[in-house]
């Protein structure tokens, strides 16, 4: 009996209070906007601009960088899509140093550096001939670059040049 009273003062208290219902609105969530690395990167030759960012991350082009899970001994890559022309076309840069040893210099040999538009039609990249100078700080996901690079389709030596600070972290 004590059960029914109980639903039944529920029932009339619902009901008295239920004069105005309020709507509820889901609140929007925020969007973390993908391709927040910022860039400091002049290219000049083949390809002239400047990259100050990184697009968001769509299809098969995925910005990523091992940055500070890397070991001595292992290999360290960052890479990254970007526009750096007058066009909006997008560009990939892919940094690698083959063995890791830490934060610092990486000079021709120990460090390889790529320039690819997004389909990869035309490519760039550090071959014999090229000169790079490339730092790596002690976060080891940003550092300074300048490298020459052949253009792959043509052997031009020296065809591209890239000067500036990358970054690979938000």
């Amino acid at each position: 009996m004590l059960r029914v009273a109980g639903i039944v003062a529920l029932i009339v208290l619902a009901a008295a209070c239920d004069q105005t219902t309020a709507q509820t609105v889901a609140s929007p969530s925020p969007v973390i906007a993908q391709g927040t690395w910022t860039e400091g990167l002049t290219f000049t030759g083949d390809v002239p601009g400047e990259m100050t960012a990184i697009v968001a991350d769509t299809g098969t082009e995925l910005s990523a960088c091992t940055g500070s899970k890397s070991r001595t001994g292992d290999v360290w890559a960052d890479t990254f899509y970007g526009t750096l022309d007058s066009s909006g076309d997008t560009w990939g840069v892919v940094f690698t140093v083959k063995n890791f040893s830490g934060p610092g210099t990486y000079v021709t040999g120990a460090i390889t550096v790529e320039l690819n538009s997004a389909d990869t039609t035309k490519v760039w990249l550090t071959l014999d001939g090229d000169k790079t100078t490339f730092t790596i700080d002690r976060s080891q996901q940003s550092g300074t670059l300048d490298a020459t690079m052949t253009n792959a389709a043509t052997g031009k030596v020296a065809a591209e040049h890239v000067t500036g600070r990358w970054n690979c972290r938000g």
